[in-house]
């Protein structure tokens, strides 16, 4: 649900609103999806890795080495 619409701004570059026509979903949806994912995937990082986020918002911290991590060992 989060994948696609992630991969198409963060990766691919393109525009919420053309993501919203791709998909077929109005541009609210598309949008809130695309945080959400973000938010996951930041998450994912701080619980497993310790990784902070930076007064502007930003995550920082350093991939550690752990087993059976889907985070780091990815």
């Amino acid at each position: 649900k989060y994948r696609d619409p992630l991969f198409l701004s963060d990766i691919k570059g393109f525009k919420q609103v053309e993501i919203a026509d791709q998909l077929h979903l109005p541009l609210p949806t598309v949008k809130s999806q695309i945080q959400r994912a973000r938010k996951l995937i930041a998450q994912g990082f701080i619980e497993c890795c310790d990784y902070k986020l930076n007064d502007k918002g930003y995550l920082v911290g350093e991939v550690k080495d752990k087993e059976n991590c889907k985070v780091c060992s990815a």
